[in-house]
């Protein structure tokens, strides 16, 4: 039930009985001619109507605050209520228009995309780490601005997030590393051209994940298909393989930072795997190793190895 349509009622009430009490009180007064404050009694009963009109006022209006959040808000924080309100309504337009351009493709970075990466060598001195760390940021800055990247208020291409992050603090973690690091910035939203870029910093060791030779993934493979056939299933293998070797070697510099390394495939040794395989005639296991030593950073090169 809503509250008012019990007030409105409670509230009639109320008004005439304190009109009631009012006009007795004021005929009593008549009746008896009493004076107060020195007044003639006419003037007196006039005055405890008045006082009773303001009464009814006062006790509708402390009733109503009593009972109702919502006027209580009207009464006293009106005006602050219109500028929330109009603040809102500025912020949802500006929604709107950003998700329109969002719609017509107007996006310069999407969230997770890498901007730029750089390793630096944490064993370095603690100044030229900060100098490492600072030209990183001016050519991620540059190759934002080149992508139709603006800048805010202040002048700056890059907002690091979170804000009480300096690129001084990243430095330093890089700094404490003491080894090879691997420093990707990071979009945090997705950016429209014109607009600053927000990033964030990812940090890894650049280790080697894979010795050259280490099996990455193997299968049977029919080579008594024919030679198309057979190549896009070794083609298969190896993103197999890289889709496995996702978060222990990045992917491509500039895509999306969850998406699997790209195995990068030697077209001579694709053509010679697919060649012995199709000699072959009948179904043997294909590995896919790793054709050098592979790190953090990449490349993911894969090569085939058949086992007869």
């Amino acid at each position: 039930m809503e509250l008012g349509a019990l007030l409105i009622p409670v509230l009639i009430v109320l008004s005439g009985a304190i009109a009631l009490v009012g006009n007795a009180v004021g005929r009593n007064i008549g009746r008896r001619r009493l004076s107060i404050f020195g007044l003639r009694p006419r003037y007196t009963a006039q005055v405890i109507t008045v006082l009773t009109g303001m009464l009814i006022t006062v006790t509708t209006l402390l009733v109503v605050l009593a009972f109702s959040q919502e006027a209580r808000v009207a009464l006293f924080r009106l005006n602050e209520v219109l500028r929330e309100t109009r603040r809102l309504e500025e912020e949802i337009r500006k929604q709107e228009d950003r998700l329109k351009q969002l719609a017509l493709g107007d996006i310069a970075y999407l969230t997770n995309q890498e901007v730029v990466r750089e390793i630096i060598d944490g064993a370095l001195p603690t100044r030229s780490v900060q100098e490492r760390v600072d030209a990183l940021v001016e050519r991620a800055s540059e190759l934002a601005r080149q992508n139709g990247i603006g800048a805010d208020a202040s002048g700056q291409t890059l907002i690091l997030t979170p804000p009480n992050v300096t690129w001084e603090t990243i430095a330093s973690l890089v700094d404490q590393r003491d080894t090879n690091t691997v420093v990707r910035l990071v979009a945090s939203q997705n950016t429209l051209r014109g607009e600053p870029l927000p990033v964030f910093v990812q940090l890894f060791d650049n280790r080697r994940v894979f010795r050259a030779g280490a099996v990455l993934i193997q299968a049977v493979v029919d080579g008594g298909k024919t030679a198309e056939q057979v190549g896009q299933e070794l083609l298969r293998l190896a993103d197999e393989a890289a889709r496995q070797s996702r978060g222990q070697v990045l992917a491509s510099p500039g895509t999306i930072v969850t998406a699997p390394p790209n195995a990068v495939i030697d077209v001579d040794d694709h053509r010679d795997a697919v060649a012995r395989l199709v000699q072959l005639r009948r179904s043997v296991t294909v590995r896919v190793v790793a054709a050098q030593d592979i790190y953090t950073t990449g490349p993911l090169a894969v090569a085939f190895s058949i086992v007869r």
